[in-house]
């Protein structure tokens, strides 16, 4: 708690040399000097017209206040009077008028630059400035961070971190560039808060304890939980005062700022006859977890999405503005989470038009699946393969009927895996067809946004031109050019302010804290100028919950209570944001391989079919939990790593599009910066690629059972049958039938050959005996006919010498 409350109390009427007097400043001094003092127990300096002159003021600053404050004091700093804003190198410029001014000479006003320096080298720990002058938002050129919102509940533990941290803030009436107004009737019937500015009317009411009005009434009990932080403080003043001076076109702004040695700490009054209701910060347990870890933010956790608020709205004017948005950024650059967990629930919130969101989907292997899944989850009609009357642009066709008056989101997620996982061709060339096309017809009612890494967006390219030439046709390839690069949204890396809200911020929604607070710095130091590593900080924070949790549970068994914080000794012990993610990993394989050296081999073989192959860098790839079914002996080990992966968060076990149970790496960051998993990769190359055929082809067969599927012909078999007798055999059950059903086909085939040629060389050994017997009954023959033709030749020649007719009867012999 603090020592002593002090005020140091200003308030000018009586202004002379030129500069006009005003009618309030010291009512309103004098009042809050009354409040403070009797509701709130400040000791108050008072220092009203002539005394606020600024030989008094720089004497008071300079020697008083050093002298008088101390380390466990809290001091506000209140200035009501005359304010001026001159044009400077940085901004504004802005003075305090002091009560002996002379008008346009600078050198007789206070800067607020000066007041700035003075103030902050005061030991205190707590400071409030209330500025109620004109041009009073020009001391915020002094700050250089935001206010946290103020939450609807303050826990006791927020509480007493409020009061231990420091908090630095200035509270100011009006902006840089507007007049503070003297006197305002804020409400035709308060005609008595005449004798006060709009300001401080509203100050002095909201110290009287109406600025505590969280949490709302309820059960009975009084609104409000008898704490007013400077936070509600300022959002009380803005209510108060901004809208009704809007209403009579004299708007004036009221600001909240932090100075430079603010940290997480609140200023905070005490609500006047108000008991403290400070409820307990609820319990924290795994599900609580504030940070994603390796995996992207869905829609159901935009409440601790942080960082991106001014990138979400410029996505959102983007992508009502283009038919086709195509979000484009590194790996881990955070695209996805973009969409799910700010786009959409940006869209959703839409006053001015109604959406109607489509289920998100990844292409996978079956791109057309996943379609058709989000279809029918919205009650649409599915499309089918080269039936032009069951499109996707059919299927907005009946939506837009039913839908006039409102607009469709279909959100591709990680399109890159339409080349790194779908390997048939005619899906996908039928998948870009369909969007193409649909695009092309509902250009005013389908808004179509994918999210690509930018080293795969040449292949999608390319692709997309080669596979889609009905459209083409169509539009030309240049529109389709144009569609593509006016749809183009980057994805910048996060500047250290949006670092620093993606770190804190979800802390603080869990009423959680960093100690020491400049591990924040460390955390943003590590992943500021590193593409892509936005998994790796997510992922290093959730351990750092998780430390915090066993460190908890321990606390707890030995009856101890231990601060809500995430320690710099348990980041020093996760070697880092860097090292967090591979430690891991390391750590989950070393421990595995102590209980069982097989598990060396075991984790090899499941990760590396997690590793998609093809196009860019590395990138992850989503396995059937079928594709890692192995033989007993090995099937059982093989769930226990997928077990005790997925319970280290390194894995994320899910469904494909038609609902098949599959498990895939929880980030790229896995695939391309585990060093063991890399080294695995570059021994095992020519076996993977040789994998990714086999185990299309072992599938296909186990689906058709037909013979004809069989590898028995392929070259690759005999170095497949090395594998199935291999100590390292990283074939899977149906890949090992395949290769043994191949084998065993060649075998027979190779058999029925062997019969064949034997038949035929025996039917040919029997053909050319016969074929000799025939020779030489035939060569008997032949010379049988000569010996009895030279015979029957040697007659007739001497019958015709002797010219006797063999046939006449007379001369037949007897």
């Amino acid at each position: 708690m603090f020592s002593r409350n002090i005020a140091f109390i200003v308030g000018i009427n009586n202004y002379t040399n030129g500069i006009s007097p005003l009618h309030t400043p010291v009512n309103d001094a004098k009042k809050l000097v009354e409040i403070l003092h009797k509701k709130h127990g400040y000791q108050v300096w008072e220092c009203l017209d002539e005394l606020a002159s600024l030989t008094n003021f720089k004497k008071f600053l300079e020697k008083t206040l050093p002298e008088q404050v101390t380390e466990n004091d809290r001091l506000l700093f209140y200035f009501a009077g005359h304010g001026v804003a001159l044009n400077g190198d940085d901004g504004p410029a802005g003075y305090l008028i002091p009560q002996d001014a002379l008008l346009g000479d600078t050198n007789s006003y206070l800067p607020m630059t000066k007041l700035h320096d003075a103030l902050s080298q005061l030991p205190c720990r707590h400071f409030l400035g209330i500025l109620d002058c004109c041009f009073a938002g020009a001391f915020r050129w002094s700050s250089t961070r935001d206010l946290l919102t103020s939450p609807e509940v303050i826990h006791q533990e927020r509480y007493d971190r409020f009061i231990t941290d420091p908090a630095w803030q200035i509270i100011t009436s009006s902006a840089s560039d507007q007049k503070a107004l003297d006197n305002f009737n804020l409400d035709s019937d308060r005609s008595q808060v005449g004798h006060h500015s709009p300001f401080a009317s509203a100050l002095l009411e909201a110290l009287e304890g109406a600025a505590d009005i969280y949490p709302l009434a309820k059960n009975g009990k009084p609104a409000g939980d008898g704490v007013i932080t400077a936070t509600e403080l300022y959002l009380h003043l803005r209510n108060r005062v901004e809208i009704p001076t809007k209403k009579y076109r004299q708007r004036q702004t009221p600001g909240i700022w932090c100075l430079n040695k603010h940290d997480k700490g609140e200023y905070i009054f005490l609500s006047p006859g108000h008991k403290l209701n400070l409820p307990p910060a609820p319990p924290l347990d795994q599900s609580q977890n504030p940070y994603r870890g390796l995996n992207s933010f869905d829609e159901k956790h935009s409440s601790l999405f942080f960082g991106r608020t001014l990138l979400v709205e410029k996505l959102e004017d983007f992508v009502k503005a283009h038919p086709l948005t195509v979000v484009l950024g590194a790996s881990g650059s955070g695209k996805s989470s973009l969409v799910k967990a700010g786009l959409i629930p940006k869209l959703r919130q839409d006053n001015t038009e109604k959406w109607c969101i489509l289920p998100a989907i990844r292409p996978g292997e079956t791109p057309l699946q996943g379609l058709n899944n989000a279809l029918k989850n919205t009650q649409l009609p599915e499309v089918a393969a080269q039936n032009p009357q069951q499109n996707l642009a059919m299927s907005i066709d009946v939506w837009a009927k039913n839908n006039p008056n409102s607009k469709l989101l279909l959100f591709i997620d990680q399109s890159e895996e339409i080349i790194t996982l779908c390997r048939n061709l005619d899906e996908r060339k039928e998948f870009f067809q369909q969007i193409l096309t649909a695009i092309n017809a509902h250009g005013d009612k389908l808004r179509v946004v994918l999210s690509l890494r930018s080293d795969f967006e040449p292949h999608i390219c390319d692709v997309g031109l080669k596979l889609a030439p009905e459209v083409i046709n169509q539009l030309g390839t240049t529109v389709l050019i144009n569609l593509w690069q006016s749809g183009r949204f980057i994805v910048p890396a996060m500047t250290r302010g949006e670092l620093r809200e993606a770190i804190e911020k979800p802390a603080q929604a869990r009423v959680m804290y960093f100690q020491p607070h400049d591990l924040v710095e460390k955390l943003i130091d590590e992943v500021a100028d590193m593409p892509g590593a936005l998994p790796l900080l997510s992922f290093a924070l959730s351990e750092l919950y998780l430390k915090y949790l066993r460190r908890q549970r321990e606390a707890q068994y030995r009856g101890i209570t231990i601060d809500r914080a995430l320690t710099q000794a348990d980041y020093m012990e996760l070697g880092g944001v860097m090292r967090s993610l591979t430690q891991r990993a390391d750590k989950e394989y070393q421990k595995l391989v102590q209980e069982n050296p097989a598990y060396d081999q075991v984790i090899r073989h499941v990760m590396l079919r997690m590793v998609a192959l093809g196009g860019g860098e590395l990138a992850r790839r989503r396995v059937p939990l079928s594709e890692l079914e192995y033989p007993p002996d090995k099937n059982s080990l093989v769930k226990e790593v997928i077990e005790r992966f997925s319970t280290a968060r390194l894995l994320v076990e899910g469904q494909d599009s038609e609902g098949n149970p599959d498990v895939e790496p929880a980030h790229d960051a896995l695939v391309r910066g585990w060093q063991k998993l890399l080294e695995w990769k570059q021994k095992d190359e020519e076996n993977l690629l040789l994998q990714r055929r086999l185990t299309t082809a072992a599938q296909e067969w186990k689906s058709q059972q037909q013979a004809k599927f069989l590898w028995h012909a392929n070259p690759r078999l005999d170095l497949l049958k090395k594998v199935l007798n291999s100590e390292n055999n990283w074939l899977n059950q149906v890949e090992a039938e395949f290769v043994r059903r191949s084998l065993q086909k060649r075998r027979n085939d190779s058999c029925r050959l062997i019969s064949c040629v034997t038949g035929l060389i025996l039917a040919l050994s029997g053909l050319s005996i016969f074929s000799f017997n025939q020779l030489q009954q035939l060569k008997c023959a032949s010379e049988q006919f000569q010996s009895d033709s030279m015979k029957v030749l040697g007659e007739f020649s001497i019958n015709t010498v002797l010219n006797i007719n063999p046939t006449s009867e007379n001369n037949r012999v007897r």
